[in-house]
């Protein structure tokens, strides 16, 4: 086609458009189907030559079908690897989602897991959606992100379900490339990733806790969902539902409330929340969510009328409306402290309640009716009732965590549509920058007020409203609660004529910062009459609070009792503030007011209480902070305020955290020198109040004050003078380390102010003062190490901040210091500490200290890696246990950081880690405890450093050790943890990418130190046997470790092992060859015969390559144990049992390596004239016929449809070992076999397995090996009890499986050891005993005669030891052909069964299907005339005739001659005898045919055959009759078939054929046949005779006309056959009390005279007919046996015939209304049917 084939520059990748099918186009040419991907090699005139990359097939292709990709080409030459540039996740999609296909279908389709069907395939759409929105990659970068990451989740969900790889990830979710990162980054990643899959829901969703787990504000911020579903209870009225969390054991409410307000028809008022009525009770904290009795409290408000009236009343008593008030109705709560103390995996689920709503007997306790509810106080409290039923309300809570950012995000659905937030009464937990508030909170609490000379107690009404210094009122400024709109007016609660009412109502303001100064609160309080046309228009009484107090804070936050003032214009919307303004309005700070000023007056007699809270992140109620704030105002209280800074709370602080450092360095420029002390304090205070976690969000704001805010130019001297004095206080004085350890905590930000203030002076001064400057901080450090020097006990806590906090200032301090000075400093920072003192604290700083910038200098890393090494080498080494997580954590970020390509040369530091740490780290692999958490990262680690040695760096290693002994050892450990490695696995079966990394790994230092196990420890009397051993170990273990067998991977995954690491099976290998061809002989015996198993192991690898190079590593065993012991039993012996081991147990090997064994094995053997003469030959052949033996059994060993395979296997196995005199071998299948055929019932076989056993043991008391201890006979001491213990076993199975024969003579052994050996008479007595009931079993058990079939397999389908061969299978008690069919079908159930019973074709033999022929076979008994005259019960007959045999027969008739002679003439019969291997039963239930004969059988054969059987079946049936009357039926239905059709002419066919002249003259050799048949004939009749006289004295009366019908047919067939004979005396025929003309003595005797005797003529023809009648007397009868039908005669012939040796159902084995029929093709035209029915009815007709 096309000779000039160009590598590709361009066209690398590409995608397959159509199907390409190249049929009939020759092997070059590549099969592709749409989709398949192609990786292009070379083109040439619009082909392409490459290979897909899914089946890795090459071939030659059309361009013009495939799609070319954009891609990068990473590697080059034969490992090229082609990617393309999309997306990394859209590629993993495209790679992952074909490969998703295949799997999902086999993994839940075929096994028939719908659910997980389903589920899989709404992922993989999910999936094909993502990938189709990230492939335009126009999605906003966040959004991008999310998608990936939502992604990545279900990848890694679906890959854990689908039984593949996990993928490592980074933390965007995007997987990594582990040749590009270290192994201690790719450990950590696979936890992660692990961490991910547990982190995901049922359809792989990344549940967004795992996400944000490292996230503060989860675990801080708590909010609570609320939805109401639905409210079942008929107000009559319009009403309010307010509902808010509430602390019972506080007894305060802690949320502001939600208010959703209810029209009288149940529906909401506003529209817009129908359906959904909800709202976020959010800035809950950790406090908050531990409370053990928090309860959602809805408390349900009416609004209207006074009084409430019937709605029909209410319209014909009045047509205007009315004024509306709140009045109180019922209440339901609900405990929610369960779902707020839930974990985060079960918070996400909403809790849905249904809450009875109860009322209120006293209307005075509605504020506290939640409380009674609550303690279940039903005094109080009684339950409403709406149209008879229970008031109800249907709500639903959900806890969720995180900020509502976060909750938003992770809950879309929910607020798709604004949901109302319900705060926290007061700050929450976590202050976030930003968050503006200034709301205040009034609680009307309670009131007293007198009558004012009324009658009854009034109905109070309390009016709030916020009034400003000149009297205007500020609209909409009060929030009755969440959800519902600002008023200027708020109107509480009345309780119907109660002067001393009790509210607990909470009422927000929303009051301008700039109004909070001049404003204040007024109440107003009214009488509602129940008249409303007698309402008050004017107050009686009014009430007020200023916000501001006098000092310049806020209200502060407690109870208030209010003074109250009577008013005659109270209502009046003019009133001026200024009348009351100035009178006291609380008790507690004001003297009693005088009782009357102008329109205003005191009475003394009312009183009213409120409580306030107030959350302004503007205004404060603290006096030391604004004094702080104003300090220049006073200077003389400086002192005092800056003590007093220190008291004041955080939440007061952060509001004013950039104004109070202002005042505080502002303070420190103007007076240092007497503040300076003071002011440093206050800010140390201040900076570790932010380091709090409820303000830590605030650094941010501090960090962006230091960076845009800050001026203290000079403020750096100041700070450096303070922190100088503070180090050196605390080194001189212990006793003030308390506040120095703050000081230490403080200390970043105390660097970040010093910093900042030397450049802004150097900004200043153009750089004046830097050397001075650097010579103070050099100063200041050398503080530091002083005070670390020092071992007092008391200096430790501040020793510790020191170490905890000293790597915060390296980057501040490397803005104005070189990096490598400073290296400097903290190398001996570090060095100052003394030794194993504050290990942990010295390891957290040192930690800090490689994570940070400084690290990655190059020339700080020399200075420090020294200092690193030798810290972490003495405390690695002292495994210590608390300190070793540490001491890995930071190797681990230094190995990490060594193997990126942007922080300069690292090769000295590699040198300093192994130099110093690699042994070290070597010790804690082998020693520390596997199921440890740091294990996996020990070996991450210790696998990193050997990732990172150069060749330089192992032979500078190796040959610079010191000492050979301690090299040894090195080479042990690492030898052993290479062991561990691949043989245990350090690492779960799908981390795949970190197992390939180790595998690279051990491959690279495997050729240093097998280089160094040959030059230091190979030769003379170096050589070390252990450490070759353990070398040989390993190596081994490694080439056979499941992660590097390729051949079970998937395609991808083997591809891409392939193009990164190649096969590391074959480097490994070649390796280990090697260094075994290097020993000498005698070295190599030292391995003998241990070495063989491991080599078999490595052989069976599938890899050609290797099998090639180790087959012959046998022969070179079997020549070492040669040379030095003259034989290779050791070798062979070992060889015979791996491959057992190997093979069959393990599930190694296959028919290629069998195909390469004896080829290799035999050609070097074959060279070897000494091994030849061994028997090596013949040890080849028998090693691999049982490799075929075991790859037969291994591939049937798991199944369960294969039985009968499995047994055979089994069997033949057994066979070998049988064979090769291996006995543990033998007996560990011997019960293996046992095994299974107990699991189908097959007691017999069990039986004559386990006999095999016995033979090997002796009565004896020998010690019983120990493959001979199975668990069933665990307590055998010795070979006699083991033995005893079989028998006893062996004779259960016997009799389960009814050869009861069989266990006599085991009964009769042990018999004879119980009273010649061990004299133990009570076991005598029992075995005994149970030979009596197996003879009695024998004689009174009735047991179904077992029938045999021939069964042919045919067809490749079948396995080899079945395939094209005949078996004789034994047929279990009463199975017939088709339940046989039955039973083959079903351990077959792809084989069909051939209808036919003639040889098959070639062409079954040659095809692909499973082919099955079974045919029905006679048994011939060895001594068949052994009871021959002989009255023995049948059952004994019966068991001789069909037990034990190896010969059967199987006749099939042939039509031979022209049709026109008939049929009885041309029927010839094809006789097949058929001997087996083995007789039956025996330890399986079929035998092979291991030969056939096939005689021809001639008409007149036939006849003479048929003529003998049938009187040998007559004579039997009389016999069992007479014995057993029960057995009567058979009789009946065999007299009645040969006399009927004897008297209709059935023997006259044989008159007529062969009685003639004609016919002797033509065959004279059958004269003497034809007078062997005349006598039988006659016998025949006297047979009968007999026979009539035992159914005549046994037979029914019911069945008297049948014997009378009988009775006149034998008397015509006698008149015929015998006319000189005496006519029967006429019997009476059966009835009750007549026995016949005859005795039963008398019966019996003439039947056993008339047994024939053999006429006389030639011995030729007497053998002949001997022979032929040794075979007819097991056959039975002849002839053709049809089924009755009940079609028309002349359809009649279209019914197929039986085999001709099918006999007829005896009457004792036919259930009920069988139909039988017996013609003979002797007999003639009347048929006659015989119904025996289960009644014991006998009908008859014609």
């Amino acid at each position: 086609m096309c000779d000039k084939w160009k590598p590709t520059t361009q066209a690398k990748l590409g995608v397959a458009i159509y199907n390409y099918d190249p049929v009939g186009k020759g092997p070059e040419f590549l099969k592709l189907d749409l989709g398949d991907k192609v990786q292009i090699q070379e083109e040439c005139a619009g082909w392409y030559r490459g290979f897909a990359l899914k089946t890795r097939h090459k071939g030659i292709f059309p361009a013009s079908f495939i799609h070319l990709k954009t891609s990068v080409v990473k590697n080059s030459g034969p490992n090229e690897v082609v990617e393309g540039t999309q997306d990394a996740v859209v590629q993993e999609l495209t790679q992952l989602l074909p490969e998703w296909g295949e799997l999902w279908q086999k993994r839940y389709f075929m096994e028939d897991r719908h659910g997980m069907f389903v589920t899989m395939w709404k992922v993989i759409l999910e999936l094909i959606d993502i990938r189709s929105q990230l492939l335009p990659a126009t999605l906003p970068l966040d959004d991008m992100k999310k998608l990936k990451l939502r992604a990545s989740g279900k990848i890694d969900w679906g890959n854990k379900h689908m039984g593949l790889d996990l993928v490592p990830r980074n933390e965007d979710g995007v997987s990594v490339d582990e040749a590009e990162v270290s192994v201690v980054a790719l450990y950590k990643m696979h936890l992660r990733s692990t961490q991910r899959q547990i982190d995901t829901n049922e359809r792989g969703t990344v549940i967004r806790r795992g996400k944000f787990s490292s996230n503060r504000l989860s675990e801080l911020l708590h909010h609570v969902y609320f939805s109401l579903q639905a409210f079942i209870c008929n107000v009559g009225e319009e009403s309010e539902i307010q509902v808010a969390l509430y602390d019972f054991r506080e007894g305060r409410y802690f949320s502001e409330r939600f208010i959703e307000r209810i029209n009288r028809h149940g529906m909401p008022s506003n529209l817009n929340h129908l359906n959904n009525i909800c709202c976020l009770f959010t800035d809950l904290g950790n406090n908050d969510v531990k409370r053990d009795e928090a309860y959602l409290v809805c408390k349900i408000i009416r609004v209207g009328r006074m009084v409430y009236v019937q709605p029909a009343a209410a319209q014909q008593s009045h047509s205007k409306k009315e004024p509306e008030y709140r009045r109180p109705y019922g209440c339901a709560v609900l405990n929610i402290s369960q779902l707020l103390g839930s974990s985060r995996e079960t918070s996400d689920d909403s809790k849905e309640c249904q809450l009875d709503i109860y009322g209120y007997n006293d209307e005075a306790d509605f504020a506290d009716l939640h409380t009674h509810i609550i303690r279940k106080n039903n005094s109080k409290i009684k339950p409403l009732q709406t149209d008879r039923m229970s008031a109800k309300i249907h709500v639903a809570v959900r806890l969720m965590h995180g900020s509502m950012a976060q909750v938003r995000e992770e809950n879309p659905l929910l607020f798709r549509s604004p949901v109302p937030v319900a705060r926290k009464l007061g700050f929450p937990d976590v202050i976030m920058p930003g968050d503006v508030r200034n709301d205040l909170y009034i609680t009307l609490v309670t009131g007293e007020f007198q009558r004012d000379g009324r009658t009854s107690q009034k109905n109070v009404e309390v009016e709030v409203c916020v009034v400003s210094e000149n009297g205007r009122l500020l609209e909409d400024a009060i929030i009755s609660g969440v959800a519902s709109d600002k008023t200027t007016h708020y109107k509480g609660v009345v309780l119907y004529q109660n002067n001393t009412p009790l509210w607990e109502d909470v009422i927000k303001f929303d009051i301008p910062f700039d109004q909070f100064y001049t404003s204040h609160l007024r109440f107003t309080f009214y009488h509602r009459p129940k008249d409303a046309a007698k309402a008050l228009k004017h107050g009686f009484s009014l009430a007020y609070v200023p916000l501001m107090q006098e000092n310049g804070t806020t209200l502060r936050d407690n109870s208030h009792k209010l003074f109250m003032y009577k008013c005659e214009a109270a209502l009046h919307k003019s009133l001026d503030p200024n009348t009351y303004i100035k009178l006291p309005w609380r008790h507690s700070d004001s003297p009693p007011p005088l009782p009357t000023k102008g329109n205003i007056s005191y009475t003394g007699r009312e009183s009213f209480e409120i409580r306030t809270l107030v959350c302004s992140t503007k205004l404060t109620q603290n006096v030391d902070l604004l004094g702080l704030l104003k300090w220049r105002q006073q200077p003389g209280r400086l002192e005092e305020n800056l003590r007093g800074l220190m008291r004041v709370s955080g939440e007061e602080i952060v509001k004013f955290l950039q104004d109070t450092f202002d005042a505080l360095f502002a303070i420190l420029d103007e007076d240092a020198d007497r503040s300076g002390r003071l002011v440093f304090q206050c800010l140390v205070f201040i900076i570790r109040l932010l380091g709090d976690r409820k303000f830590e969000h605030f650094r941010s704001v501090l960090d962006a004050y230091i960076q845009t805010h800050f001026s203290g130019a000079m403020a750096h001297k100041k700070l450096i003078e303070q922190l100088k004095c503070c180090l050196e206080e605390a080194r001189t004085h212990p006793s003030t380390e308390h506040n120095n350890v703050r000081v230490m905590q403080a200390l970043q930000y105390i660097f970040k102010f010093i910093i900042k203030s030397r450049l802004l002076f150097a900004r200043a001064t153009r750089g004046k003062g830097a050397q001075q400057f650097k010579e103070s901080l050099c100063e200041l450090f050398d503080t530091f190490n002083r005070l670390m020097e020092v071992k007092d006990e008391g200096l430790l806590a501040i020793q510790a901040a020191g170490l905890q906090h000293f790597s915060a200032i390296i980057q501040e301090v490397l803005k104005i210091m070189e990096p490598d000075e400073f290296a400097v400093i903290i190398k001996q920072f570090i060095d100052s500490v003394p030794k194993n003192r504050l290990v942990r604290f010295k390891l957290l700083c040192l930690g800090h200290i490689v994570n940070n910038d400084i690290f990655r200098h190059e020339e700080c890393r020399h200075i420090l890696m020294p200092m690193l090494g030798l810290h972490l080498a003495s405390h690695i080494k002292g495994q210590s246990e608390d300190q070793l997580p540490k001491c890995f954590e930071i190797l681990g970020e230094v190995l990490t950081l060594l193997q990126r390509r942007d922080v300069g040369r690292s090769f000295e530091n590699i040198t300093e880690i192994v130099n110093q740490l690699l042994i070290a780290v070597l010790s804690q692999v082998t020693s520390i405890d596997r199921t440890s958490s740091l294990w996996g990262h020990v070996v991450a680690c210790f696998m990193a450093i050997l990732k990172l040695m150069t060749d330089k760096h192992y032979y500078g290693f190796l040959r610079n050790f010191p000492g050979k002994e301690n090299l040894a050892e090195f080479l042990r450990g690492c030898f052993a943890a290479f062991f561990g490695f691949v043989a245990d696995g350090s690492f779960p079966a799908d981390w795949s990418a970190m197992i390939s990394v180790l595998n690279h790994t051990i491959t690279a230092s495997m050729r240093f130190f097998s280089e160094s196990l040959q030059t230091q420890f190979q030769r003379g009397q170096n050589f070390n046997e252990p450490l070759w051993k353990l070398y040989f170990d390993v190596c081994i273990a490694f080439v056979t470790q499941p992660a590097l067998q390729l051949e079970t991977f998937t395609a991808s995954k083997r591809n891409k092992q392939m193009a990164i690491y190649s096969d590391l099976r074959v480097d490994i290998s070649k390796r280990v060859l090697f260094m075994w061809s290097i020993l000498a002989i005698d070295q190599k015996q030292l391995f003998l015969p241990w070495i063989v198993g491991p080599f078999m192991d490595m052989s069976l690898v599938r890899e050609p390559e290797i099998r090639r190079a180790t087959i012959p590593v046998f022969y070179d065993l079997m020549v070492c144990e040669f040379s030095q012991t003259g034989d290779y039993r050791q070798v062979a012996a070992e060889c015979i049992d791996k491959m057992d081991v190997h093979v069959s147990g393990a599930g190694k090997g296959d028919d290629a390596y069998m195909d390469l064994l004896y080829p290799q094995l035999s050609g070097l053997c074959e060279k070897n004239r000494e091994l030849m003469q061994a028997g090596a030959l013949e040890f080849v052949e028998n090693l691999t016929q049982l490799l075929g033996r075991l790859l037969d059994f291994r591939n049937l060993q798991d199944g369960d449809d294969y039985s009968i395979s499995r047994m055979q296997t089994i069997f033949n196995l057994l066979q070998y070992y049988q064979e090769t005199e291996r006995e543990e071998m033998v007996i560990r299948y011997i019960y293996k076999l046992s095994s299974l055929h107990l699991q189908a019932l097959n007691y017999s076989e069990a039986a004559f397995s386990l006999l095999l056993h016995t033979s090997i043991l002796r009565w004896e008391d020998l010690p019983v090996s120990a493959h001979a201890e199975f668990p069933a006979y665990a307590k055998a001491r010795c070979e006699y009890e083991l033995k005893e213990l079989i028998f006893k076993d062996i004779i259960e199975y016997f009799d389960k499986g009814k050869l009861w024969e069989c266990a006599i003579p085991l009964c009769k052994e042990l018999a004879s050891q119980c009273e010649m050996i061990t004299y133990d008479y009570e076991q005598l007595s029992q075995i005994h005993k149970t030979i009596s009931k197996l003879y009695h079993d024998i004689i009174h058990t009735v047991r179904g005669t077992a029938e045999y079939y021939r069964v042919g397999f045919y067809g490749s389908g079948f396995p080899p030891f079945l395939r094209h061969k005949q078996f004789i299978f034994r047929g279990k008690e009463y199975e017939r052909l088709n339940e046989f069919n039955q039973f083959l079908l079903s351990h077959f159930p792809r084989a069909q069964v051939l209808t036919f019973n003639t040889p098959p074709g070639d062409e079954y033999l040659t095809m692909d299907g499973m082919y099955v022929q079974v045919s029905k076979v006679e048994p011939i008994a060895d001594n068949a005339d052994k009871f021959a005259g002989m009255n023995v019960s049948s059952s004994i007959v019966d068991y001789y005739t069909t037990n034990n045999i190896s010969h059967f027969v199987l006749n099939r008739p042939v039509r031979r001659g022209p049709k026109s002679a008939g049929e009885f003439a041309t029927m010839w019969v094809e006789r097949t005898v058929y001997m087996t291997a083995s007789r039956l039963p025996g330890m399986l239930r079929w035998c092979e045919v291991v030969d056939e004969k096939r005689i021809d059988i001639s008409p007149i054969e036939n006849a003479l055959e048929t003529m003998v059987s049938k009187n040998k079946e007559l004579r039997q049936l009389a016999m069992r009759a007479e014995k057993n009357p029960s057995q009567l039926n058979p009789l009946s239905m065999a007299l009645n078939g040969v006399l009927d059709a004897a008297v209709q002419g059935g023997l006259a066919n044989y008159e007529t054929l062969f009685f003639t002249k004609e016919y002797a003259e033509e065959h004279p050799e059958h004269i003497l046949i034809i007078d062997e048949i005349k006598d039988l004939i006659k016998e025949q009749v006297v047979i009968l005779g007999e026979g009539l006289d035992v159914h005549a004295r046994l037979a029914p009366e019911a069945l008297g006309q049948f014997h009378k019908r009988m009775e006149q047919c034998y008397e015509q067939m006698r008149s015929k056959y015998l006319p000189n004979s005496e006519p029967r005396r006429s019997a009476a025929g059966p009835s009750s009390g007549s026995s016949g003309s005859r005795t039963p003595e008398r019966t019996r005797a003439n039947m056993a005279a008339s047994t024939p005797t053999a006429s006389t003529g030639s011995p030729v023809s007497r053998k002949s007919m001997h022979v032929d009648l040794r075979i007819s007397a097991s056959v039975g009868v002849g002839g053709n046996t049809k089924r009755h039908s009940t079609q028309p005669a002349k359809d009649r012939h279209s019914i197929p015939d039986f085999s001709p040796m099918s006999q007829v159902m005896s009457m004792s084995q036919v259930s009920t209304e069988h139909w039988a029929m017996n013609s003979q093709s002797t007999l003639g035209a009347t048929i006659y049917v015989l119904i025996w029915c289960d009644d014991d009815e006998l009908f008859y007709f014609n």
